[in-house]
């Protein structure tokens, strides 16, 4: 059997759930959520009854995807739109609250990585307003929890599972924040990690504004599922917790629907060169890449697509002088696929300006074609 053949059938065996040599187990995503599918609407009481903005559409909402759950000690205390997690538009909670770091999160200028939909605890614009009229962080502990559906671990190997989040932490004693998982529908939630805003804990956990974090979790042998639980507690007047993107995944055989996890692109702003070189990736349960080159930052016009077998250091095809914007989609081994969470802008200056093919040297065709186009400029 030839290598084509050879590679069809992998697939078709893939997509009837039957299993190959090449279909071993390696690292997939099991569960992704970035709340940007949820509709967001308007404003309630933030920006309005606390005097910061003013009636707004379409950046806020109570509800959650489905399968998840929400409790807050508080129910009905202090800002509606901060009464325990809620999701919320980066951007609107960034202005909305007056900044003071939130930007770091949201804001593409200071690299920030939300985008979109964010669920968000803020018992900090929390306490700005109570329609009783009494100090919120009086009545009470802000204790605010928000737990994921079920993920299915069927044929996951143990001790494999992995949770990945965008996370912004901004601590101030006493508040706390914790990671909780439960396998198999059980009540009794076990911790992955737990946040202390107490200098002295050895679970301190200084302000980190933007980052990922990761965690590994040691599934169970015959576990089939598992739910992830949130928390932030022991919460007055403080700051807040906000996660995006949060990705599970596991070592088991690919499936026909599985998505590869979140990757990013990386490139200089300034390339002295007609190639330049982008790093791609890396992405979770990707088998490959696409990388996108276009003249204009929403990818109307796009000018490349080319195909790379794997994540690393990837030197673009020879292109002419100019401003371009560059993204790059991992693809699965089934061509399921996931755009990277951001693009990078480059500029080609290539200094030997009759090199109109872009590969950094002269030749026959660039001495050609620059003629022509000197003639055709000629009275």
């Amino acid at each position: 059997m030839n290598r084509v053949n050879s590679l069809r059938l992998a697939a078709l065996l893939a997509v009837c759930g039957l299993s190959t040599a090449a279909s071993a187990q390696s690292g997939q995503v099991l569960y992704f959520e970035n709340f940007d599918s949820i509709a967001l609407g308007p404003n309630v009481e933030e920006g309005i009854l606390t005097g910061t903005g003013g009636p707004q559409t379409n950046v806020w909402t109570p509800d959650f995807p489905a399968g998840w759950d929400r409790s807050f000690s508080l129910p009905g205390v202090g800002v509606l739109e901060w009464q325990g997690w809620h999701i919320a538009d980066g951007q609107w909670w960034q202005f909305t609250c007056g900044d003071q770091r939130r930007g770091d999160f949201t804001l593409p200028a200071r690299g920030g990585l939300s985008r979109g939909g964010v669920a968000i605890a803020d018992p900090d614009e929390w306490d700005d307003f109570d329609a009783n009229g009494l100090p919120p962080a009086g009545q009470g502990s802000f204790d605010g929890f928000m737990t994921t559906p079920a993920i299915s671990l069927v044929g996951v190997q143990p001790n494999t599972l992995s949770i990945s989040f965008f996370s912004s932490w901004r601590d101030e004693t006493p508040q706390q924040a914790a990671l909780d998982v439960s396998f198999d529908g059980g009540a009794t939630f076990s911790p992955v990690f737990v946040w202390s805003s107490d200098p002295a804990s050895p679970d301190f956990k200084n302000d980190a504004t933007n980052e990922i974090v990761t965690y590994a979790v040691a599934n169970p042998t015959g576990a089939t599922s598992a739910r992830f639980r949130f928390a932030l507690t022991q919460a007055g007047n403080n700051w807040w917790w906000a996660v995006d993107s949060i990705q599970v995944s596991g070592d088991r055989a690919a499936n026909a629907g599985d998505v590869p996890g979140f990757s990013f692109v990386q490139a200089e702003t300034f390339n002295d060169t007609a190639r330049p070189i982008i790093e791609v990736g890396p992405a979770i349960g990707a088998s490959s890449y696409e990388v996108i080159v276009a003249k204009d930052a929403d990818f109307t016009d796009v000018r490349l697509v080319a195909s790379v077998g794997q994540s690393g250091p990837f030197q673009i095809p020879a292109i002419s002088n100019g401003i371009y914007y560059v993204k790059t989609a991992a693809l699965s081994v089934l061509g399921a696929r996931r755009e990277s969470e951001n693009s990078v802008r480059i500029v080609v200056d290539n200094p030997i300006f009759a090199d109109l093919d872009g590969n950094g040297s002269l030749n026959f065709f660039d001495i050609s074609r620059y003629v022509q186009i000197f003639n055709q400029g000629c009275p």
